[in-house]
Formats: structure tokens, sequence, C-alpha cells
């Protein structure tokens, strides 16, 4: 009995694959496919698909892999195989489709930004990537380069007899041709740009758990500017103020106040730790905490005071020295032995007493 493998959901890289198991969506990675097959060790295996696609890289380790698989691998696609997935189902040595099913094929798309050299680069790795899609391609249906690079500038849907006809597919399951009545759209690929934000939120979430986070919705682009709607008989939404919290959540209000106080307590001692490191700075730090700023605000306006102390002390002492005559107190030379002339000396303790006096007042200079 052949092991069943399944190929559902988005097709993303390895790395990518715990965001989507964080949002529980259907996705399928080559590290998933890889185990399955070495836990196969070579017993016939069956893969299911229903893809979208997504990215092509991990769509080109998918098919290396089946295709260098020791056993029968047999690709059994019930509802989609598009874009990436179309590659990937290639790497099986057959093909079934479901009489209902789908098979997509199209060119390879990228975002770039940049000069021309950029630009000019994205552009020869989505060709370069064109051509190994057509390289897989042309082995399982050998139609010509020029008709598939047609059906990929097309972005064509083959049904179930078409894919055979055209030979993406070996034969319809069930063995019946029924008629299809509606074919579903592919659910696209996050991009870059929302893998990003994604990643964000939720590093935010678990880094930061008492942060606020928006959670996304299923339809990221439904209603962007939040606008919410209401019918006739509804009363129109209004804010829920703190009180009204309170009554109606209490388990939500002591955790969403606890958290606050957390919070709190966790400013307030790494503004009073810093503040018994810088004596002098009782003022800042209580005016600190009284208007909610963070210990590296307050550690910002410390260096800023420090530094306007170093200017007005060097300016109080070079004034304190011009007031006293400092620099006119006549200085005592040495004399020649028995040459000591004492009017000098008299004149020179007169000037240091007149200047003791002028400094007495100061008590010790300006403050």
């Amino acid at each position: 009995m052949a092991i069943r493998i399944n190929l559902y959901g988005t097709i993303v890289a390895s790395e990518d694959s715990w965001i989507y198991e964080y949002f529980e969506m259907d996705h399928t990675t080559p590290r998933h496919i890889n185990e399955q097959l070495a836990q196969a060790n070579g017993d016939d295996v069956e893969i299911y698909v229903n893809s979208p696609g997504g990215d092509m890289w991990a769509g080109s380790e998918i098919y290396s892999s089946l295709r260098e698989y020791a056993g029968n691998t047999i690709a059994k696609v019930i509802s989609l195989a598009a874009s990436a997935a179309s590659v990937a189902i290639c790497g099986a040595k057959r093909v079934l489709i479901s009489p209902t099913a789908q098979i997509m094929v199209h060119r390879s798309s990228t975002g770039a930004w940049g000069n021309k050299n950029d630009l000019d680069q994205a552009s020869q790795m989505v060709k370069s990537v064109d051509e190994g899609m057509v390289n897989a391609y042309e082995y399982k249906t050998g139609k010509t380069r020029d008709e598939l690079f047609a059906w990929m500038d097309a972005e064509t849907f083959m049904n179930a007899q078409q894919a055979v006809e055209n030979g993406f597919a070996d034969e319809v399951m069930f063995g019946q041709m029924e008629k299809v009545v509606a074919v579903a759209t592919a659910a696209p690929l996050f991009s870059n740009e929302v893998l990003s934000k994604v990643k964000s939120k939720l590093l935010k979430e678990n880094m930061f758990p008492s942060a606020t986070v928006t959670p996304l919705t299923s339809g990221m682009n439904e209603n962007p500017a939040g606008v919410t709607a209401k019918n006739d008989n509804e009363e129109e939404a209004k804010i829920m103020d703190i009180a009204e919290l309170k009554e109606k959540h209490p388990d939500l209000f002591a955790q969403v106040t606890g958290d606050a106080q957390t919070a709190e307590r966790t400013r307030v001692a790494a503004i009073t730790s810093l503040a018994e490191k810088t004596p002098g700075s009782a003022e800042l730090v209580k005016a600190a905490i009284a208007n909610g700023e963070t210990a590296g605000e307050l550690a910002i306006k410390m260096i800023e005071a420090s530094q306007t102390r170093i200017v007005n002390a060097g300016k109080d002492r070079a004034l304190d020295a011009e007031e006293s005559g400092v620099d006119t107190v006549a200085s005592l030379e040495a004399k020649p032995t028995g040459a000591a002339k004492e009017e000098d000396a008299e004149a020179a303790v007169t000037s240091m007493i007149a200047m003791a006096q002028n400094m007495r007042p100061k008590n010790g200079g300006r403050r």
C-alpha cells in the first residue's frame, strides 16, 4: 500500500513555516516533503496536491526531491496545482488529476527596488527562473519551449482533459471525465511586506507580552480604513471607559492595571537607581517621576545639566579672580643675601592682606 503525502496550501520556504502554523494555515515546505520521503524509505508514495503555488525556490526543491526519490511516486491533483505547485508535481513519475481539478502555469514574478542595475538584475533573475520552470515542463510534457512559454504568458488554467492533452497529467482519476462547472481562484502567497509585518507583530507579542498588538483579520485589505458598518437597528459603537471595563470585565481590568503598575514600578526603580549614581540630581529625578519620563530621558537631562554646571563654574572662577585682584598682587622675589628691600616686602604683605579681606565675604566663591 502506497504512503500518502499531502502537498496542501501555499508552498513556502522551510524557515517561514512557523508563521503559517501560528495562523493555522495550510502550507507545504520542502522540509515537510523531505521528512516524509525519508520516512517512506523507498516505498511507493502518493502525493495529494491542492496548492495555489508560492515560493518558486521551495517548489523547485520539492520537484528535485521527488525526481531523486528511489521509490515510485504518483502525484494526484485533487483540486489545484498552480504556479510553483505545477512545477513540483512534474517531479513525480506519474501525475493523475481529478475530473474537477485544475493545473495552472504562468510567468514567475518578484518585487524589485533600486537603480537601473538592480532592476536589470531582477529582470534577469525572473527570466532565468522562467527558463528553469520550462525545463521541468518540457521534460514532463514533451512540448516545445515556445508552446510552454505561450501558455505561461497567458497564465493558462487547464482542466483535467486539457492537462492530459497537453502532457501535464498522465491520466484522469476515477476513469471518467466530468464537466467542470467552476474554477476557484488561487489564494495569494503572503508578500514579503506582509510577512515582515506579521513577523514584527509576532516578535512584539512574544518579547513584550504586555504591549497592545492589533490582531490580524482574515481579509487584510477588506477594510483598510477601519470603518465599522452597522445596520439601522444597531446602536453606534462607543469606546468603553475604564470604569465600564472594571465593571463588565474585572479580569481584564485587573490584568491591564496590573501590567501598568508593573511597568510603572520598573520605570521608577530605573530612575531611582540612576539618581543614586548621580549626586545633586534630586530636582531632576523628582520632575522625571512626575512627568512620566524614562530613565534614558532622565540620563540625557543629567548630562546636559552637568555640562551647564561645568561651564558656569568656569565663568564664576574667572569672575572671582577678576574681582579679587589676585592678578595685581606683587610677587616676592628673592633678594641677594644682606640686600633684602624691606619696603618691597611690606608692600607685598599689605597687598595680600587686602586680597584676603576682599575674598572673605564670598565664602569660597560663587555657587
